[in-house]
């Protein structure tokens, strides 16, 4: 009898034992795949990818790592390697939407705006997404590329309805005003990208830009901040072939 209670103790040890390496396992994994986002957090895709390949190497079934090596592969600009990383993702889980709408941002780079126009419009199919202002914006960026304005401006109008205050979407959305040559509105949308993101320096070019032909100060203002905020961008350098020109 004694010898019985032995053995299930025995038993009782190795189990313990086997938790305790797979906890420990899960650990490493875990810092790898943290090592990888704090990488990618600092702009240094290499050892993004590497340390979360590792990741990925011990735990093939996690598409919060798949995803995130796909935004590592993004940054590296290698879109074929950011597709296949994403897809694993959503083929893990289909209900993730934040990978569906960075595989359309990788489609994008691919300039497959077929492609990217689907999975933005996945990743929007889901009602539990928390970021669709995300999607909407990059589909009305995508739109804006293919010449479909209108559609644009519904994509971008979507995105404020989500987040009233979202800079970038005041910013897109002046754009597009201004690509239909709808002035008022451009500078109406403009001008709040530019008070809730003060140094967006795209919101101020669109501001220079609609100011041309209406207000020749303000558009001055506009350029000048804007080689204020990217001094050696090549968007500084269009700023000041405009500033030149309003100064002769």
């Amino acid at each position: 009898m004694r010898r019985r209670v032995v053995i299930v103790l025995l038993g009782c040890v190795l189990a313990a034992c086997a938790t305790q390496q797979t906890a420990i396992k899960e650990e490493e994994v875990d810092a790898h795949y943290h090592m990888g986002v704090a990488h990618l957090a600092g702009g240094d895709a290499k050892q993004a990818i590497a340390e979360l390949s590792q990741a990925i190497g011990d735990a093939s079934d996690n598409p919060t790592y798949y995803n995130a090596l796909g935004l590592a592969y993004l940054m590296d600009r290698r879109p074929d390697l950011a597709i296949a990383s994403f897809q694993r993702a959503v083929r893990l889980d289909p209900k993730f939407s934040d990978a569906y709408n960075n595989l359309g941002a990788a489609y994008v780079q691919r300039a497959n705006y077929y492609e990217a126009v689907k999975a933005f419009r996945q990743a929007l199919s889901n009602p539990a997404y928390l970021s669709p202002e995300q999607a909407h914006l990059n589909l009305g960026n995508v739109y804006m590329v293919q010449g479909r304005v209108a559609d644009a401006v519904g994509e971008f109008k979507r995105a404020l309805d989500v987040v009233p205050d979202f800079a970038e979407g005041h910013n897109r959305l002046g754009y597009a005003y201004l690509a239909q040559g709808r002035l008022e509105l451009a500078i109406a949308e403009l001008t709040l990208a530019v008070k809730q993101a003060p140094e967006l320096a795209t919101a101020y070019q669109g501001l220079g830009l609609a100011y041309l032909s209406t207000d020749k100060d303000r558009a001055r203002q506009a350029f000048q901040k804007v080689v204020e905020l990217s001094q050696t961008s090549e968007m500084a350098a269009e700023a000041m072939r405009q500033l030149k020109q309003l100064n002769q």
